[in-house]
């Protein structure tokens, strides 16, 4: 228990020092057996610790540890661990250059192998107001086939099978964006087709 908490308490203070989320935004969470522990509302990645961590039951969603409230994206987060049982983290982040990126109608696609091997399957969905049942239902359903979700004018939601991928899912979507801005800012960008995606992702 303690474990899963502390390395969740690391990778937030990472996400912070690499600017993925500012000020209380964004939050996180992890799975440990049938309590999912996750950032609490009002506190800031790098502001964490054991004690202030909540933690919720996954099948009824009942806080069971912690005095402060859950984050408000409380409900999202669970509905992933409930279709997921492999994902062990979500991270859901606001990164400045991705969400400047996906929210100006323009493509975000892969231009390197790290896009392709870090971020799993991507999806850009349609926007949804922030803490709603409906982001969370869509959330959900996407989900299920992807480990990269893309949400215009709000942010991203990473998972992983550990807490270090489902951030470095964060961290790679956000580096991304910066090459696609860099690429448009002195060319166009030359994205990766479909058929070199497919041959990077078996590995020839």
């Amino acid at each position: 228990m303690a474990d899963i908490r502390n390395e969740l308490i690391e990778y937030g203070c990472r996400a912070s020092r690499a600017g993925l989320s500012a000020g209380t935004g964004g939050n996180i969470s992890a799975r440990d057996g049938e309590i999912i522990w996750m950032k609490p509302s009002g506190f800031a990645m790098d502001e964490l610790t054991p004690d202030n961590l909540c933690g919720l039951s996954l099948e009824t969603g009942e806080q069971r540890f912690g005095e402060a409230a859950p984050t408000s994206e409380f409900a999202m987060h669970l509905a992933i661990y409930r279709v997921r049982p492999d994902v062990v983290s979500v991270f859901h982040t606001h990164p400045p250059w991705l969400t400047g990126v996906i929210s100006a109608g323009v493509p975000y696609r892969p231009l390197t192998t790290e896009s392709i091997g870090y971020l799993g399957r991507v999806v850009h969905l349609a926007y949804e107001v922030p803490q709603s049942a409906m982001l969370a239902e869509q959330v959900e359903a996407a989900s299920r086939e992807h480990e990269t979700m893309l949400l215009p004018n709000h942010g991203v939601v990473t998972v992983g099978v550990t807490v270090r991928e489902a951030f470095h899912r964060s961290l790679v979507a956000e580096d991304t964006a910066k090459s696609i801005v860099a690429a448009s800012l002195v060319g166009s960008p030359q994205f990766l087709s479909q058929e070199q995606e497919k041959r990077i992702l078996e590995g020839e």
